[in-house]
């Protein structure tokens, strides 16, 4: 690519403006925003050129270089199209992995990558390293490229749908839980895995893997390693990696063990969280962070918004926010996080996910006492429900009331009348927010302004 190019890029969401505010400053001209939103063009800059509507994927066959931004499919036809027809291809994050003057730690997963992706950044920050956050957490890494070092390190949170093109893997790859999401967005469970291939395929016998050796998809990845490999468990000793033992963390390497801290010294709420430190941990080692250092952030992280957020507490009730929960399993991993009376409220938007399993851990939970359902998912999940006390029986289940509404405000209003006191009310809808509100970030808003009115 050269400051002749004719660039087109595809999307005009958080990446798309980044890419495009890069481009100008380092003199490409030749810029067209491709974008369905018709309203768009009264917010480019001078000299950026549009094309908006429903055909705006049409054509992109005219431009030498399409960078596509996430929410674009990158097996549309019309984008592999141009690809046959020598249109390059390329997006955001794998200009940045080909330009980045530093090491960099991946992060993917189906759920647990930005929780993860920042406990990396603060431990590299307490020990006063050079670093950056950013991918799909939030800022696009195309805003701070121009201020990294050779000795600076970035993490960055990565979805499926920013790996399917790079050229370039990050120096540590971190493989967290992957089961099954966005088949919306994927043909199949099998495109979604392939997708994070990307992570390993490019790296080479200087960098790190870190993978959870309790997962199924270790064997998937496992062969696609070039370097070394760290596992992680929380069932028992690794060689190489971070485990849990007796409601301790430790770091090993070469089979020798060495304590990071106590279960009971980690500030995010969950179980399932320990999942997310043990990995943080394997990066931090690979950069020369302390185990002081390491553990300073482990105590003082206590997650991030809508993950599990504390929102308040009302009659001796407390009240907590996990609207960044968007799949069975970390609904499932929502309500495992408590032991005393739980009140649940989930459902949202469709994504053609399967409830069955999320069913009978609900019911085979003894403290979750009632579920609160609403939006799309509302009926499958109830028949779910049923179906599964049907099929497990009086005796291998507990009571659980179910209940159905239509909004956040009445959810809200009825968990507050049947929790018990000292007992929890948990949102974590275990679906999409697309069919009552924009995002998670809105819904979980929403969730806090009913909780603050109680």
């Amino acid at each position: 690519m050269n400051q002749n190019s004719k660039i087109a890029v595809l999307g005009y969401g958080i990446e798309g403006q980044a890419m495009v505010k890069y481009l100008l400053a380092h003199q490409y001209f030749d810029i067209t925003v491709c974008d369905k939103d018709v309203n768009l063009g009264t917010e480019m800059p001078d000299g950026v050129s549009t094309v908006l509507g429903d055909k705006y994927l049409e054509n992109l066959s005219d431009f030498d270089v399409v960078f596509r931004s996430p929410g674009i499919k990158y097996l549309e036809p019309l984008v592999q199209f141009a690809k046959e027809k020598s249109t390059e291809i390329s997006s955001p994050t794998a200009f940045f992995m080909d330009m980045c003057p530093c090491r960099v730690a991946g992060v993917t997963g189906t759920k647990g990558k930005g929780t993860t992706a920042t406990l990396i950044y603060e431990m590299l920050k307490d020990a006063k390293k050079d670093a950056y956050l950013g991918g799909n957490i939030g800022e696009s890494p195309m805003d701070f490229l121009d201020k990294l070092k050779k000795d600076s390190v970035v993490v960055l949170e990565m979805s499926s749908f920013q790996l399917q093109d790079m050229t370039k893997s990050p120096h540590v790859s971190v493989l967290l839980n992957t089961t099954t999401d966005h088949l919306d967005y994927h043909v199949d469970r099998d495109e979604y895995l392939r997708a994070k291939e990307s992570i390993l395929a490019h790296q080479n016998e200087d960098c790190l893997a870190v993978m959870n050796k309790d997962y199924e998809y270790v064997k998937y990845y496992r062969e696609l390693a070039r370097g070394r490999v760290n596992f992680v468990s929380v069932h028992g000793k690794v060689e190489d990696g971070s485990y849990v033992k007796d409601d301790e963390i430790f770091y090993s390497e070469n089979g020798n063990s060495e304590k990071i801290c106590d279960l009971s010294d980690i500030a995010l709420v969950g179980k399932h969280n320990f999942e997310n430190v043990l990995p943080a941990i394997c990066a931090a080692k690979e950069f020369g962070v302390s185990f002081n250092a390491m553990k300073k952030a482990i105590k003082s992280f206590a997650g991030l918004p809508h993950r599990l957020e504390f929102s308040g507490e009302v009659n001796d009730v407390k009240y907590y926010n996990d609207s960044f929960s968007t799949t069975p399993e970390t609904s499932m991993a929502a309500v495992d996080s408590f032991d005393v009376p739980t009140v649940l409220i989930a459902g949202g938007f469709d994504k053609n996910l399967d409830y069955k399993e999320w069913a009978i851990r609900i019911l085979t939970k003894a403290s979750l006492e009632v579920v609160i359902l609403l939006g799309h998912t509302a009926e499958r999940m109830e028949q779910n429900l049923r179906e599964a006390e049907e099929k497990l029986g009086k005796d291998f289940t507990t009571p659980t009331e179910i209940f159905r509404v239509n909004d956040i405000h009445e959810a809200v209003v009825l968990a507050s009348k049947e929790a018990k006191k000292s007992g929890v009310v948990v949102m974590s809808p275990g679906s999409s927010s697309f069919d009552l509100y924009t995002n998670y970030k809105e819904r979980g808003k929403k969730f806090m302004e009913e909780v603050k009115k109680l």
